[in-house]
């Protein structure tokens, strides 16, 4: 080797160390101004978010933003987070909807679940509830599939995110069902129509049904996954009525965007499984019957890749024709 490679190895391995310092450098007053949560979606994700940020405040005395970006099953949300500075202050809270139905659901994407977003960590996991208004003659998932079957192609049903639609998709698709679907930008929406009138059932995760259940507005009839909910230990899963091979579940996880340093998500996941493990959001999330799921960013990548295999099965199952 003559002077001049000797020379240019040197200015590489100098270079490539000081970037490597300026990364260490940036991940080690991490977080030094506020961090921005993205939420796909309002309710279960965006809540969990509020519930995060504040174990990450009390920890750090740095303030955590949740901007939630709902509609188009998260793409808005999913588009919104690739634009911004990939510094580790502005983070995805998602979940199954963006990272492994989607690639089903649509033809295109205007993202790459795996290229495009770095996997910090998952969040939670858990069970749908189908339920139905309390005017509703049905008080049982049986009541509500030989009504559907009497009156084929007149029960509506609401969704707002995408897990909710698939579980009721998945339920016609095996009881053999003609069900009409309604789209609302949030399952919020679509509860008002519910308890109004204008829808005939949903499938809900149990923070937002929980309350309308407690005040007698909604009753609950069946848990889509493979076990009763510790909140609502009386209601049954779709099993155990008679859906047989019925599952369905959902969960969270949190997503840097491309480019974003190695030694900052590896802080940002330092940071926020404490706050996961955190009293306050293990309280918060027994309390809305789910799991805590504080997996590592490698095990989400390899976890959600198999889930998009999952849910493509599913979603053919369901029978739903890409958009």
């Amino acid at each position: 080797m003559n002077r001049r490679q000797i020379s240019i190895a040197l200015g590489s391995l100098l270079a490539g160390s000081g970037w490597q310092q300026a990364q260490a450098q940036g991940a080690a007053g991490y977080p030094n101004k506020p961090i921005t949560l993205v939420a796909s979606f309002s309710g279960m994700t965006d809540q969990m978010g509020r519930v995060l940020g504040d174990a990450i405040n009390a920890k750090t005395g740095k303030s955590v933003v949740v901007d939630t970006k709902a509609g188009a099953s998260g793409i808005i949300a999913a588009e919104y987070v690739l634009k911004q500075p990939a510094d580790g202050y502005v983070l995805f809270h998602t979940t199954n909807s963006t990272h492994a139905a989607n690639q089903s659901l649509f033809k295109t994407l205007p993202y790459d679940y795996v290229r495009d977003f770095i996997p910090v960590t998952g969040v939670l996991r858990g069970s749908l509830m189908m339920v139905v208004s309390t005017t509703s003659p049905a008080k049982s998932i049986a009541d509500l599939t030989e009504l559907a079957r009497k009156q084929a192609g007149k029960l509506s049903y609401g969704y707002g995110a995408t897990a909710g639609r698939v579980a009721v998709e998945l339920y016609s698709q095996i009881a053999k069902l003609e069900v009409v679907s309604v789209p609302y930008k949030t399952n919020g929406q679509a509860v008002v129509d519910l308890i109004g009138g204008r829808l005939d059932f949903m499938a809900l995760d149990a923070l937002t049904a929980g309350p309308q259940i407690a005040s007698g507005r909604m009753r609950a009839l069946a848990i889509t996954g493979d076990k009763r909910m510790p909140g609502f230990p009386n209601v049954p899963t779709m099993q155990e009525p008679g859906i047989p091979d019925y599952s369905l579940t959902f969960w969270q996880g949190i997503y840097a965007p491309r480019g974003t340093p190695d030694a900052v998500v590896k802080q940002a996941a330092v940071l926020l499984k404490d706050a996961i493990n955190s009293p306050q959001a293990q309280k918060f999330m027994a309390t809305v019957s789910v799991d805590p799921f504080p997996i590592s960013g490698d095990e989400l990548m390899k976890f959600q890749q198999a889930e998009a295999v999952k849910w493509r099965a599913i979603v053919s199952a369901a029978g739903i024709q890409p958009e």
